[in-house]
């Protein structure tokens, strides 16, 4: 059988034994039912738990709303516009709005980046505030039940209404984007920052997992310590289109955003495989490997003890973060990268964490357009010019007559045991 499998802007030909074809698994997406505009005045008018806009403010209130930085797919501007829209017509002056970028440890943008995020017209006649987790002045709203500090910026803690807006994902060891994200790590200090990502470590530190994921609850806890009158966010499809909004308590949003983000891209898987070959949705999610490594980790979830995982990624732009480059050389175990991290939680450096685990669990065979003496030597990948030279070489490592399971957009589809 012949499959297409995203590389970059075009795609690589597999062809596989039906024998072999244990499944090929792409995510149920859906298509905006509408425009993005009503979808997302429809959520305005129906909020979930809280009453409208018009109910929450009133002229004179100082209000500070909580945008994505630019490392997140959410449409701001398409957000932000009707939500201010809704604040001038109750009689909320311009002066009293203060727009909060919720950058967690990332490095705050520029005026020419900020005009990205929210839109010309938004950045030169709103107050525009960046966290820098640093410097910015946070104020304590409590300890967590982990006994970690919870500090926020200052500017969303004392306004007397807060506003979330944002898209609702898959993360890593959060189990879920969303809603109290943007507290913590969006308005967070470094130290809190670094207190609840040291976290991802535990066993239910995952994707797609909230019940009793420390992580999670720990952010959740800092939602309520710091506030939140009323909350937006949209999942998107992988082309960035919205195709749902909710409104209102950012629990019962979080809780709708997920149900239709599982919806679309969590897939059960009934027979374990011997080789997973996956593909990182091609361009831009796999630009370089630190983008397409969450390809990589998707494999992991289900591929068996010590099987083969072949991963498509052109990655043109080569490992991607210098930082996390950085990290796999200075520490040759996952282990040391976990102690490391323990002690002070750097972003970036926790994909050298996941990296590790996978070439200690798994044979990695990779299809790059990376030099070959790169990816065998610096990152412990087995090289392939192309997707049939790999699986040739998976079947070498796990005999003949093993089951394959193909994941051609690896970087949004969840993928569980069933």
């Amino acid at each position: 059988m012949k499959i297409d499998v995203p590389y970059g802007k075009k795609t690589l030909p597999l062809k596989i034994p039906e024998r072999n074809l244990l499944e090929i698994v792409e995510p149920h997406e859906y298509q905006p039912p509408e425009s993005s505009k009503n979808i997302v005045k429809n959520a305005l008018q129906q909020p979930m738990g809280t009453g409208q806009l018009a109910e929450i403010a009133a002229r004179g209130d100082r209000v500070s709303i909580v945008v994505d930085d630019y490392t997140r797919p959410c449409p701001n501007e398409k957000l932000l516009m009707p939500v201010l829209e809704e604040l001038k017509n109750i009689g909320v002056r311009d002066a009293n709005v203060k727009i909060i970028i919720a950058n967690g440890t990332h490095k705050p943008p520029n005026y020419e980046k900020i005009r990205e995020i929210i839109g010309d017209k938004t950045a030169r006649n709103y107050n525009v505030v960046t966290n820098n987790s640093k410097n910015s002045e946070h104020v304590k709203v409590g300890v967590s039940k982990f006994g970690h500090d919870i500090e926020v910026l200052k500017d969303y803690v004392e306004a007397d209404v807060k506003i979330l807006l944002g898209d609702i994902e898959y993360h890593y060891f959060a189990g879920y984007g969303g809603t109290r994200k943007s507290i913590l790590p969006g308005i967070s200090s470094e130290l809190t920052v670094q207190n609840n990502h040291s976290m991802l470590f535990e066993k239910n530190s995952k994707t797609g997992v909230l019940k009793n994921n420390p992580v999670s609850e720990e952010m959740h806890e800092a939602l309520n310590m710091a506030g939140c009158d009323f909350a937006l966010s949209v999942v998107l499809n992988s082309k960035h289109q919205i195709v749902g909004a909710w409104s209102g308590h950012p629990d019962s949003v979080m809780d709708a955003g997920v149900k239709l983000v599982d919806k679309m891209y969590k897939v059960e898987i009934e027979e374990t495989p011997d080789i997973v070959v996956v593909g990182a949705n091609g361009h831009p999610h796999d630009i370089d490997l630190y983008q397409a490594m969450k390809a990589l980790h998707t494999a992991t979830q289900v591929v068996k003890k010590s099987g083969v995982i072949v991963l498509i990624a052109e990655t043109p732009m080569g490992p991607g973060k210098e930082l996390y480059v950085n990290w796999l050389k200075r520490y040759k175990t996952s282990k040391e990268i976990q102690v490391a991290l323990q002690k002070k939680f750097i972003i970036g450096a926790h994909k050298a964490y996941y990296h590790r685990k996978a070439i200690e669990n798994y044979h990695v065979i990779f299809v790059s357009s990376m030099d070959e003496s790169v990816v065998e030597n610096t990152f412990g990948f087995k090289y392939a010019n192309n997707p049939d030279e790999a699986l040739k070489k998976a079947f070498e490592i796990t005999g003949d007559n093993r089951k394959t399971l193909v994941v051609p957009q690896g970087t949004t589809t969840h993928l569980v045991r069933s």
